[in-house]
């Protein structure tokens, strides 16, 4: 699409092509290996392998999300002053990639040499290595890739659409395969399996895609440093950038608190580790099917709308799981029905983020793509460790004891309604979150004037 500029055309827009959507889709495969493995199965490992207590668990992975603050931060001023040929965010992909790997398995090894607090100042020191450094160096950056690959509203809602059917499959082999390995196979082995897998796809998303935002004829980006001095007064102007944040923290904190759950319901209240498998198909498939779909019904409908329809259905699919008790079809029907809901709210909320970049730009002159983006990783990591955390609170207040053979019935009641009816509560939170984001309103004039903008200068 073209622009007319003192006589001659410009280009305004930058397509991506598939194979660079692909690749972006990878980037978060890699990381989703790990997510998927620690929102299913961390809090079981710890309380059930290890043997640290539950409610110790929920206290460390909320007080973890103080510095997590701190180092999302950081790192949003760190990637908005990298200068390098690869641009600004893809870099760090690349720099990361073996320390994503190597952070999963120190997680998933806590030495069984060391007494009870050993083991729990390791597994603090871990976590936090892991989830506050690590992962923030990879996934802020990532997540901030989008708003530097292409400036098109739609090329971005499709790309979203491809990343999310590609981490869903990927979440969704990695639930079903761990949940048949548990028994058989070691976390050890598991952990550095999967750590060198996330590794691996990484590197591939470094490698096949691009920056094109500010980016010359001969492909290398010249995008200026932006001090924090000037990016962060622009950031606090920017409204939408606190409604993204909560928005990820409480669909994360959703997302996180059930997929903990997942694992106590299985094994305790429907008596078998293995049904695992089919909740996760039951839940992820359905999302999937959503989204394949999603680029087309974007463009006809808008984000917004589609997210605010896509948190009602969550929230019924969840409530239909808290009636449900232990009858597994009647769960099973829930999972379904959360997954179509899961869908727009999932692929919806990255594109979003974009925007509010492009918003931010558009509202102070100061295109911060390093520090808007904190509020998605601070926002996601913030919700994956309190929806950790309140997992193990509602298991404890329930009475829950890992190494028991038999749970109480108050126990069982607790995780039937961490599983289900907590799940609704926060889907109508994102619900009000999701009403109130109308930057839809404001997209296409913002995109008129950034693409006038640059064919400018």
């Amino acid at each position: 699409m073209d622009v007319t500029i003192n006589g001659q055309m410009q280009e305004k827009k930058t397509r991506l092509s598939a194979t660079e959507k692909i690749s972006y889709g990878i980037g978060d495969c890699g990381a989703n290996v790990i997510v998927a493995l620690a929102s299913s199965f961390l809090t079981g490992y710890y309380t059930d392998t290890v043997g640290v207590a539950a409610a110790a668990i929920g206290t460390m992975m909320l007080l973890c999300r103080v510095f997590d603050g701190i180092t999302d931060l950081i790192m949003g001023a760190l990637v908005d002053k990298t200068k390098s040929r690869f641009g600004k965010a893809r870099p760090w992909l690349l720099w990361t990639a073996p320390l994503m790997g190597i952070s999963l398995f120190l997680i998933f090894n806590v030495p069984a040499s060391l007494g009870a607090t050993g083991k729990l100042i390791y597994i603090y020191l871990t976590y936090i290595f892991q989830n506050c450094i690590i992962y923030t160096a990879n996934n802020l950056p990532y997540n901030a890739l989008l708003s530097r690959m292409t400036l098109d509203v739609q090329d971005r809602a499709q790309t979203a659409s491809i990343r999310f059917i590609m981490t869903q499959v990927t979440s969704l082999i990695t639930n079903v395969i761990t949940a048949n390995l548990i028994a058989t196979v070691g976390w050890r082995s598991i952990s550095a399996i999967y750590g060198t897998v996330a590794c691996v796809m990484c590197v591939l998303c470094f490698l096949g895609v691009r920056e094109h935002v500010d980016a010359g004829d001969d492909g290398e980006v010249k995008a200026d440093n932006v001090p924090l001095s000037k990016a962060l007064p622009a950031l606090l102007k920017n409204k939408y950038f606190y409604i993204q944040a909560l928005m990820f923290m409480f669909l994360y904190i959703n997302v996180v608190a059930t997929g903990s759950m997942t694992y106590y319901f299985c094994n305790s209240v429907l008596g078998n580790i293995a049904f695992l498998s089919w909740t996760t198909v039951a839940g992820t498939v359905p999302a999937i099917i959503v989204n394949i779909a999603m680029p087309w019904i974007v463009q006809k409908f808008g984000k917004r709308k589609l997210m605010i329809t896509g948190a009602c259905i969550m929230a019924l699919g969840s409530f239909i799981i808290g009636a449900a008790g232990s009858n597994l079809p009647l769960v099973v029907i829930g999972l379904i029905v959360k997954g179509f809901g899961t869908g727009p709210i999932m692929s919806g909320i990255f594109a979003t983020t974009a925007d509010v970049v492009d918003y931010g730009e558009w509202k102070t002159g100061v295109r911060s793509e390093g520090l808007v983006n904190s509020c998605t990783s601070f926002g996601m990591k913030v919700g994956i460790g309190l929806g950790s955390a309140i997992c193990t609170w509602i298991i404890a207040i329930g009475g829950y004891v890992g190494t028991a053979e038999v749970q109480t019935q108050a126990a069982l009641a607790s995780i039937r309604f961490g599983y289900g009816y907590f799940g609704a509560i926060l889907s109508l939170v994102v619900l009000a979150l999701c009403i109130i984001m109308n930057i839809d309103k404001h997209i296409g004039q913002i995109q008129k004037d950034l693409e006038a903008k640059r064919s400018m200068a």
